[in-house]
């Protein structure tokens, strides 16, 4: 990776949004190459040294797409991002053709998201560029570039950190044929006294925990350094510390390569290997392995710092719910867990499960809008009492947009009380339009309802409440998830931890 700011390359005909674009992007670390038409975009094209291209879709002559075209043609690893104030599925499909990144409307521009955005894209084509040239170095060996695959493919598959973490051992323990392996996290004290605060692999139970003193260990000046070892004889180094860079081999050979990649800072390291010993080559493949490893690790650790943000923040929000909707104590957490019930036996991927999940939790977290003393009346509602309740799908929506992390359960929130014959609300929507979660979250929701005492209907046994959702299957409901409910429920309903 170069050391030099990201040139980003800013194509538009409005002088105005050019100037507020350039001046976030400079003062947030970015390089800015302006350009106010298609044809002088392609001008600074030629010139080189570009990491990335915001394009506005309406252009005069050459439109944003007839653009991205050419520039794909001239330069296929340049990532784009196109800016438009008419955004259609037809053109976002028409931009996908042209390898374009993301969309983003200028109506409700973010500059931060956008900001984001053009890193994430330049961050992907570097990686694609530094696996180009780690898969040409393995091309003579089939074992090499199996290996890498492998790495790869763990990659895209594994955002659990532990598991993770051990496939990078196990990945670098085959890369180069390494006796043992280990990945070390490192963190400091409050005394900022440098500590390792995670250990996965070979001799890792022995050192996790460990707090080194200031210049001990070879493991911390890697990491510090950002440069890998190579060391025949690790012992004989100055900084050695058997506290955290022994490694389970008799053989000699040792190397350590940095893992430097956001909230990440540790170290990748091998050592020993039967006949030839490990030498510069192992040691710019663990380099490059730990590279793409650290960035994994790194979004992994992300990933859990979410779902810790997601566990405890809907947590809050739901007990807070419940002192205000006081027919229903227990019924968000009953009805996320009826919902895991079916996504699990739909199969959908773990990430969609989860965010079911959470949009189950907090499916009715608008109520929080509408005030205590509306959702305490101990009788059926009037009909202005009900247009107010019915538009807590709406209110949840905008009370969850500002947080990013949870815009993948917006529109299953906003669609839970729509109906599979389109006579629900707030949208209207029909069928295969309501998101899947949101049909799973329906039918959830009103089986928990109708199974406990509230103003508004008699409580149902669980039998009647199923047999209630299959009379309503394909007017109400979407009939497969009335199914797949339904034949989980009678199967493994005891199981259900509901309230």
């Amino acid at each position: 990776m170069t050391s030099e700011p990201p040139r980003v390359l800013l194509v538009d005909d409005d002088a105005t949004i050019l100037a507020v674009v350039a001046e976030f992007f400079e003062g947030h670390g970015l390089a800015t190459v302006r350009a106010s038409s298609g044809a002088q975009a392609l001008t600074r094209l030629a010139e080189g040294g570009l990491s990335a291209a915001v394009i506005d879709l309406g252009l005069p002559g050459m439109d944003g797409i007839e653009l991205s075209r050419r520039i794909r043609l001239a330069s296929p690893e340049l990532p784009l991002i196109i800016l438009t104030g008419q955004g259609t599925l037809d053109t976002a499909i028409e931009g996908i053709r042209h390898g374009v990144f993301d969309f983003f409307e200028k109506a409700t521009l973010n500059l931060g998201a956008l900001e984001r955005s053009v890193r994430r894209a330049v961050e992907r084509a570097e990686m694609r560029c530094q696996n180009r040239e780690l898969v040409a170095r393995l091309q003579a060996s089939n074992r090499l570039l199996k290996a890498l695959q492998a790495m790869t493919k763990m990659m895209a598959d594994e955002s659990h950190l532990d598991r993770l973490m051990s496939l990078v051992v196990s990945s670098a323990r085959e890369l180069c044929q390494a006796d043992s392996a280990r990945v070390v996290l490192l963190g400091r004290t409050h005394s900022d006294q440098p500590v390792i605060e995670t250990a996965v692999g070979d001799g890792g139970d022995a050192v996790r925990g460990v707090r080194l003193t200031a210049g001990e260990g070879i493991t911390p000046l890697v990491a510090e350094r950002g440069e890998p070892v190579l060391l025949s004889h690790p012992s004989e180094h100055p900084r050695y510390s058997a506290r955290c860079d022994a490694m389970p081999t008799s053989r000699p050979g040792f190397i350590a390569a940095p893992l430097r990649h956001g909230r990440v800072n540790g170290v990748l390291a091998i050592a020993g290997r039967e006949g030839e010993p490990l030498g510069t080559e192992e040691r710019g493949l663990l380099a490059q392995l730990a590279w793409q490893a650290a960035a994994a690790i790194d979004n992994a650790v992300f990933h859990e710092h979410a779902a810790n943000f997601f566990t405890h923040t809907s947590d809050m929000l739901v007990d807070l719910l419940e002192r205000i909707d006081v027919f229903y104590p227990g019924h968000s957490r009953s009805v996320a867990a009826l919902a895991d019930m079916v996504t699990r036996r739909i199969g959908m991927a773990e990430e969609e499960r989860r965010t079911v999940h959470y949009a189950a939790l907090l499916h009715d977290i608008g109520k929080i809008r509408l005030g205590p003393g509306l959702l305490s009346v101990d009788r059926r509602l009037t009909e202005g009492e009900l247009r107010l309740v019915q538009q807590h799908p709406v209110l949840g929506v905008e009370m969850l947009r500002p947080i990013t992390l949870w815009e993948d359960v917006l529109p299953i929130i906003h669609g839970h009380h729509e109906r599979w014959d389109g006579r629900g609300y707030p949208a209207g929507l029909a069928g295969e339009d309501i998101p899947l979660g949101a049909r799973v979250v329906a039918v959830a929701e009103v089986f928990d309802a109708m199974t406990r005492d509230t103003p508004y209907g008699p409580k149902r046994t669980a039998a009647e409440a199923l047999a209630e959702l299959e009379a309503f299957a394909g007017t109400q409901f979407d009939p497969r998830v009335v199914r797949l409910f339904v034949a989980e429920y009678r199967q493994r309903g005891e199981q259900i931890p509901t309230s």
